[in-house]
């Protein structure tokens, strides 16, 4: 941001759709720069609302893999029911970078979310599971502090930057 600041001083802002409607009031042809800047804005809402499945393809796999175990949920026609599952994550994803949510709220909602649970309970919850018969009492309280720590300051992760986007 100082960089951008250093070359175009008071014109730059944090987000670029802004920076083009500020360098459109110097234009001659203000046209031209509204045009550009639908294509940056459908471009951007496009980039980012994409990559949250993307981002979220590990959860979404392991939320599949759960949520179609047989018994479960019918095993009919299992490759359109994921594939709506893929999708209707990829329309949340569209539809919150359409809502003119910013990029870093983006990427933080999408990390204090998912980056928790791959990165705490995931791995920890594996663990439990894989090893649960050959765990010392020490290594399963370990585990658990980790799955809990994982889920407060996961939770508490995502509240804060639910509140700084409202």
């Amino acid at each position: 941001s100082s960089g951008i600041n250093a070359e175009y001083g008071g014109f730059s802002t944090g987000q670029i759709t802004e920076n083009l409607e500020q360098f459109a009031v110097h234009m001659v042809d203000k046209n031209f720069w509204h045009f550009i800047q639908v294509v940056v804005r459908f471009c951007l809402v496009f980039g980012i609302g994409m990559s949250v499945s993307v981002q979220l393809i590990v959860v979404t796999d392991i939320f599949e893999k759960e949520l179609f175990k047989p018994g479960r949920l019918s095993q009919d026609n299992l490759f359109w029911k994921q594939n709506v599952l893929r999708s209707a994550v990829t329309l949340i994803g569209l539809s919150l970078a359409a809502s003119g949510i910013s990029f870093g709220h983006m990427v933080s909602l999408t990390g204090a979310f998912s980056g928790t649970l791959m990165q705490f309970l995931f791995p920890a919850a594996c663990y439990l599971k894989c090893f649960k018969n050959t765990l010392h009492t020490a290594e399963r309280v370990g585990m658990w502090i980790i799955v809990v720590f994982g889920t407060v300051f996961g939770c508490l992760a995502t509240y804060v930057t639910l509140q700084e986007m409202l």
